[in-house]
């Protein structure tokens, strides 16, 4: 799910939640935060501290991943493929160096 505001965020947290089968309350408790916390986050409450929001991702079973958008339009698979085989194609191979030499 890609988030993009304090409500998607809050969409986020209460799928994870409804998938562990946790209630608010159960969540909150293992989060370190209070259930009416945790409901003004669901609701997308856009001022809330950090350090607790990440708190709530970790109970919830969430990692928080963030990328650049210019990186995102690139596609991983090929990057890592150049990676792997750069070292191969940016030397000549021993053969024709001894033919052509």
């Amino acid at each position: 799910m890609e988030i993009r505001s304090a409500h998607d965020l809050g969409a986020a947290v209460r799928q994870a939640r409804a998938r562990r089968r946790l209630t608010q309350e159960q969540l909150a408790r293992e989060a370190g935060v209070s259930r009416e916390w945790l409901i003004r986050l669901e609701r997308g409450h856009a001022r809330l501290e950090l350090q607790l929001v990440l708190n709530t991702l970790a109970a919830a079973g969430l990692t928080l991943l963030v990328s650049d958008d210019d990186a995102a339009t690139e596609d991983p698979t090929e990057t890592a493929w150049e990676e792997v085989f750069s070292p191969l194609t940016a030397r000549e191979p021993e053969h024709r160096r001894a033919v052509d030499g």
